[in-house]
């Protein structure tokens, strides 16, 4: 895909256009819901429970992973493990730190508080996983095992979701890794609402990249 790109097609710019802001909505997801102090992504849970273990940092940790993560989606797609996710990774972390940023000013002072931040999260993280994946453009580490998953198993994009999910909520478990509701949660909702927006942003996408909006068909 990325040795085709010809940024003077039309679809390929609106490719573009889902990847930024699908990484965008899913940062600024991802950082309301670490605000929200609910309870911790099953993958969150294993990067901190392998820091516990490695004596290392959260973020070193996120890499090493990541790195896993990469390797066996390579197995189960009896290819290559593909380096771009790794990038993918840097750039949706420039954007948790920008939600950051922006989510700095809220004062989460009550448990009905961070319950409340925690449900609004899950649907911004849902909706930026499925506008950048429409894109096809490198997934992150974690989406790139989730997808290998699903194509080795025949899964749906939700089914796929969950088993990757509960694989790291059983991991981060092994771990000691800080897993509570918020994480259960998080593993029956994101996939669902994720298979659900992504039908929809899907058909969007197809939309745009046959009309003649802002760019005439060359």
């Amino acid at each position: 895909m990325i040795n085709k790109f010809n940024f003077k097609k039309k679809e390929n710019i609106f490719r573009v256009l889902f990847y930024v802001v699908g990484l965008c909505i899913m940062g600024l997801g991802i950082a309301l819901n670490a605000i929200s102090n609910f309870g911790a992504g099953p993958w969150d849970a294993v990067n901190i429970g392998v820091s516990y273990h490695l004596n290392l940092s959260v973020g070193t940790c996120m890499n090493i992973v990541a790195i896993l993560n990469l390797i066996i989606g390579g197995i189960l797609n009896k290819e290559f493990p593909k380096i771009t996710p790794l990038i993918t990774s840097l750039v949706l972390g420039v954007f948790v730190d920008l939600g950051f940023v922006v989510f700095n000013g809220i004062n989460v002072s009550t448990s009905s508080m961070e319950f409340i931040l925690f449900l609004i999260s899950l649907p911004i993280i849902s909706l930026g996983i499925s506008i950048y994946l429409v894109s096809e453009l490198p997934n992150t580490p974690l989406d790139y095992f989730m997808l290998a998953i699903k194509s080795k198993f025949k899964l749906s994009l939700m089914t796929g979701k969950i088993v990757s999910e509960t694989s790291g909520l059983i991991i981060a478990l092994l771990l000691g890794g800080p897993v509570g509701v918020g994480s259960i949660i998080i593993i029956f909702t994101i996939g669902p609402m994720m298979q659900f927006l992504f039908t929809y942003t899907k058909k969007y996408f197809n939309k745009l990249s046959k009309s003649n909006v802002i760019f005439a068909n060359n």
